[in-house]
C-alpha cells in the first residue's frame, strides 16, 4: 500500500509541475492551472492525513484491541471546503471548478493505481 501511495503522490507532483508550466506559458489558462495546483496540494495533504490516521488506527487496534475510532472525515472535508472557499473568494486567481475537482486527485489516483496493480497480479495467477 505504501508503494501505491508513493506513486499517487508522485503523479500529483507531476501534474502540479505541468500546471505550473501551463501557468507560465499559457496566460488564458492561469486561473485553471492555479486552481489545479491548489486543489492537488489539498488532495496531497488529505491523503497524507488519511495515511497517518490509518497507521495510528492500526497501532491502536494492535495494542489495545478493537475500538471504535474515526478516521477523521470531517477534517479532510474541511480542507476541501477551505480551498474551495478560497478559490471562490479570489476567482480572478483560482478557478473554483478546477480547484474542487483537483481536490480529489490523489484519492482517485490511488484507486486507479490499485485497480491496475491488482488486475495485473490477478492475470498472472
Amino acid at each position: 500500500m505504501n508503494e501505491i501511495f508513493k506513486k499517487a503522490m508522485r503523479s500529483a507532483l507531476y501534474l502540479m509541475s505541468l500546471c505550473i508550466v501551463f501557468w507560465l506559458l499559457v496566460p488564458s489558462l492561469k486561473t485553471v492551472a492555479a486552481g489545479i495546483v491548489v486543489g492537488c496540494a489539498a488532495s496531497m495533504f488529505n491523503a497524507y492525513l488519511l495515511q497517518r490516521r490509518i497507521e495510528l488506527l492500526g497501532q491502536t487496534v494492535v495494542e489495545q484491541g478493537p475500538r471504535r475510532v474515526s478516521i477523521g472525515l470531517a477534517g479532510r472535508l474541511a480542507t476541501v471546503l477551505l480551498v474551495v472557499m478560497i478559490a471562490n473568494k479570489v476567482p480572478q486567481h483560482l478557478d473554483v471548478a478546477a480547484t474542487l475537482s483537483a481536490s480529489f486527485y490523489v484519492q482517485i489516483a490511488v484507486f486507479l493505481i490499485t485497480a491496475v496493480t491488482y488486475s495485473k497480479h490477478s492475470g498472472k495467477g
